[in-house]
């Protein structure tokens, strides 16, 4: 008796089951139409987008300048470098040959 009860239970549900699949694919076929035409649309048209830029510009040119200001150094000071490594240098090879 029990057996039969829950079968008769699972069939039940099997059953709504089908039907609420049913209704579902019927709806899916009522607006796939549509879908499919307005997919199609949006396929054909290009979008057209109008960016500007004149501001992000002006503002990467100001960081750019800053930057630049910054980062420079004055020509006597890469002189002054460039004579204290040769000066060493010179200094490792004396040392060397002593």
């Amino acid at each position: 008796m029990r057996d039969n009860l829950s079968q008769r239970k699972l069939l039940d549900i099997l059953t709504s089951e089908i039907e609420q699949l049913n209704k579902t694919t019927e709806n899916i076929k009522a607006v796939a139409p549509e879908i499919d035409k307005q997919l199609k649309e949006l396929k054909k048209n290009k979008l057209q987008v109008d960016l500007n830029t004149g501001r992000l510009e002006q503002i990467m040119k100001d960081h750019e300048n800053a930057l630049q200001k910054r980062v420079v150094m004055p020509r006597w000071f890469l002189i002054l470098i460039g004579m204290v490594i040769v000066f060493l240098l010179l200094e490792v090879v004396w040392l060397l040959i002593v």
